[in-house]
């Protein structure tokens, strides 16, 4: 793929400064809202790389920025589980029919999410270890192997409960030590060079801009509010990753 630099320099600052804002406001989903935007200016080993760095300097951000929410109780049962993810990812990549996964996924995702936006009340409670081994190996596992790894940890913390400050705090720092894998990850496979060190550059400031807005923004929405729109983020992911999957399933 021939690139124009000046077009991809311009999509690629545009991208992340929307995905920055959604990201900002919910907690996740910047790739998902970038990367149809990036991949139109740059062939996709060269998005994906940006993507993985950009992502990692955007849960830098929201981490320190949600520090003292966290609940390191509950973050410890997701790291346990994240590394045996990790490695099954590149398993699952080799072995199991990347279309049969993704749709399985996808319509998982779009039934509990109607679920959730039906008004049901969902009580905040304290989730066994094992459940949050779980949702820390789904994560990292479809993160190494399909470069998704929101929706199950999403799934999870929205089961538990908390402010959506808790929420964010827990969501960034988990995301920190799935990114540093899948960084790894790309370096390993030669996906680095100097044209994605400047894409990175160039994008960071408005990934981290549109993140400061979308903050901004989410400060103004009350509990119940915030958690219709993690709901509404959850449906939308389900929906993308299940049509994507129809032409090849």
């Amino acid at each position: 793929m021939n690139i124009d630099f000046s077009h991809a320099f311009l999509t690629t600052m545009f991208g992340w400064l929307l995905g920055g804002f959604v990201n900002g406001i919910v907690g996740f989903g910047a790739a998902l809202v970038a990367m149809p935007i990036v991949a139109t200016g740059l062939d996709m080993p060269l998005a994906v790389s940006t993507c993985g760095l950009v992502v990692l300097s955007l849960n830098f951000q929201m981490a320190w920025n949600y520090r003292e929410h966290l609940d390191s109780c509950g973050i410890k049962a997701l790291f346990l589980g994240g590394l045996p993810g990790a490695v099954c990812g590149v398993l699952v990549l080799k072995n199991v029919p990347e279309a049969g996964l993704k749709f399985g996924l996808g319509a998982l995702l779009i039934a509990y999410s109607i679920w959730g936006l039906s008004g049901t009340q969902v009580n905040k409670r304290k989730l066994a270890a094992p459940w949050g081994m779980l949702a820390g190996f789904l994560s990292t596992g479809l993160g190494t192997a399909f470069g998704f790894n929101g929706p199950p940890l999403a799934v999870y913390l929205s089961l538990r409960g908390g402010t959506q400050q808790q929420i964010k705090a827990a969501l960034g720092a988990f995301f920190i030590v799935s990114g540093l894998f899948i960084v790894a990850a790309h370096a390993l496979a030669g996906l680095y060079s100097m044209h994605t060190l400047w894409l990175y550059i160039a994008a960071l400031p408005s990934v981290s801009f549109g993140a400061w807005a979308g903050m901004r923004v989410s400060g103004r929405l009350q509990d119940l509010s915030f958690q219709r729109v993690l709901f509404l983020m959850i449906l939308i992911m389900g929906l993308n990753m299940a049509f994507k999957a129809l032409p090849a399933a």
